[in-house]
């Protein structure tokens, strides 16, 4: 699995030398930012196992902040994450501690993540003055890097693919430490079962706070980045769409390991692309594959490639 991860990434890397079409690369850079929120969603859904919806809502926080910050404060990009980041753990810290202290799993804790969610997409497109309401706001500015070799601003194609191919690896890398070490093994005691996880003496309560407050910082990374590349904030960002797009990404690929999740997230952003529609057929099959697929491979496509070589 780790040489088909190296391979993989190698491939990513060189892809950029022989596609030149900017739609293609358009739709990798989505597809990297969307596989980097299934990658984080998945530290709390496949390894915690809560069914978060609050995802969405870290994801947009972080973009308006970062946003506003720069276009209306005129804060430098780099140093306007770190807040946005910190304002999206506070919250996350928030809602995690409340449905953690009263137990809630399950149904019962996704709807209320839900309702946390929707709160702050009313306070976004309700609060004109700030966020500018439905309209959101338009982002000019281009995230700009210092390099020895001079300044590098990222503003084609080809510098975004690289960027959030980077944020990927980051946000892989980051679940992969966390689930390697003494904190995974607690969250894999604590999925199984909570209250097998407290007689072993494990706080069951700071452990699925931290992984929730881990998943939605690593969400708000990626919505940092987003406003940016596509030049625009708005509410939707928060939406439940965005939140049920994230689940399906997830089950698609696999909730049992990492590289499910980009793979589910690559072949979701993809496919509407690839399919010669209109617009209303095109989202009409897309769904029906999605729900054909899921029900078919309950374990999504990981599962099955390892019960295919388990077999073997």
């Amino acid at each position: 699995m780790r040489l088909a991860i190296l391979g993989g990434l190698l491939v990513a890397l060189i892809s950029p030398w022989f596609v030149k079409s900017d739609s293609t690369l358009a739709i990798a850079i989505y597809g990297f930012m969307a596989a980097s929120l299934a990658v984080s969603f998945n530290l709390i859904f496949g390894f915690s196992g809560q069914l978060s919806m609050f995802h969405a809502a870290s994801f947009g926080v972080s973009a308006y902040v970062v946003t506003i910050l720069v276009t209306s404060y005129g804060w430098n990009f780099w140093l306007a994450i770190p807040c946005a980041l910190a304002l999206v753990v506070v919250l996350s810290l928030i809602v995690g501690t409340i449905c953690f202290r009263f137990k809630l799993k399950e149904f019962y804790f996704a709807v209320v993540t839900l309702a946390f969610s929707e709160v702050l997409r009313l306070i976004t497109l309700n609060w004109n003055s700030v966020t500018n309401g439905s309209l959101g706001i338009t982002v000019v500015e281009k995230p700009a890097l210092w390099t020895p070799w001079g300044t590098l601003t990222f503003s084609s194609g080809v510098s975004w693919y690289y960027v959030t191919l980077a944020l990927l690896v980051v946000v892989f890398v980051i679940c992969q430490r966390v689930l390697g070490s003494w904190i995974g093994q607690c969250l894999a005691a604590i999925r199984l079962n909570d209250q097998l996880g407290e007689t072993l003496g494990i706080d069951v309560f700071k452990y699925k706070l931290l992984s929730f407050a881990i998943g939605s910082a690593l969400a708000g990374l990626v919505g940092a980045f987003y406003g940016f590349y596509a030049g625009f904030v708005e509410p939707h960002y928060l939406s439940i769409t965005l939140g049920l797009d994230i689940v399906a990404m997830v089950l698609l690929g696999g909730i049992n390991s990492l590289i499910g999740p980009v793979i589910g997230a690559l072949l979701l952003t993809a496919l509407p692309h690839m399919i010669e529609l209109s617009a209303e057929l095109r989202i009409a099959l897309y769904g029906a594959i999605l729900i054909f697929v899921i029900l078919v491979m309950p374990k999504g496509i990981m599962g099955l490639l390892s019960s295919r070589k388990n077999a073997a």
